[in-house]
């Protein structure tokens, strides 16, 4: 075949050009096939050895033998039904699979330039077009804490404070876990986040939120598993006006 690239010609067998390096999509796709292939041969040949070693415990013990057998058999049935299935019988699965994989090779050093820039917006554009690859991405955590971060800095423009700004910034500042899993945080995030927590208190105390006022805000407003009312926050802010 001609490499789209660099015009080099090539056999369709490879998975990248020799040339230039660009990506074949038909190689690198039976590439994956076979290495699935392996897999499954390796595990079948698992299986054959299971059996082996069954034969002997049946001519130790009959009543043993037999339950062993009667648990591996519903066992490797289960299991060869599961992966012929899922590979042999469902070529759907393989395209979405290695839309995948291609999709985060040619994507994942954009994501990771982009978030090291807190250019979220291009974060963003990449989520969309493939939020399976990107919520399992290292830094989709901390991505999210810092444009969550980024969206309460906007609610300080608005003269008017209304429930659903207070109830963002109370969010950020005592439960995070709204809108991300801080245990994917790595030391680097906790730090930023302290930092940028620390600025919306002080954003805070200039409209006359103190620290100790807001945390005693959330846990009086917060239900059991710590999410927020806006009613409850609007009642709230009614009665300070």
């Amino acid at each position: 075949m001609k490499c789209k690239n660099c015009g080099g010609v090539f056999s369709d067998e490879l998975e990248k050009c020799p040339y230039c390096g660009t990506m074949n999509k038909r190689g690198a796709y039976k590439k994956y096939r076979q290495k699935i292939r392996d897999i499954i041969d390796r595990v079948f040949g698992l299986q054959a050895e299971a059996y082996n070693s069954i034969s002997k415990l049946i001519l130790m013990s009959i009543l043993r033998g037999l339950v062993m057998i009667a648990i591996v058999i519903g066992l490797a049935f289960t299991f060869s039904r599961f992966m012929k299935v899922n590979y042999y019988n469902d070529p759907e699965y393989d395209r979405e699979a290695l839309e995948d994989i291609l999709w985060e090779e040619e994507n994942l050093d954009k994501l990771n330039e982009a978030f090291e820039n807190n250019d979220f917006e291009t974060v963003n554009k990449l989520y969309y077009q493939n939020t399976h690859v990107v919520s399992k991405w290292p830094h989709y955590d901390a991505f999210c804490m810092r444009k969550e971060y980024q969206d309460v800095l906007k609610d300080f423009d608005y003269s008017y404070f209304s429930s659903y700004q207070l109830t963002d910034v109370l969010y950020f500042l005592y439960n995070p876990q709204y809108f991300c899993n801080p245990l994917r945080w790595t030391q680097d995030d906790w730090n930023e986040y302290e930092e940028d927590r620390q600025e919306i208190l002080r954003l805070m105390q200039e409209k006359d939120y103190s620290e100790q006022e807001l945390s005693e805000i959330y846990q009086t407003n917060a239900d059991e598993y710590g999410y927020l009312s806006s009613s409850k926050l609007d009642k709230y802010l009614k009665e300070g006006d």
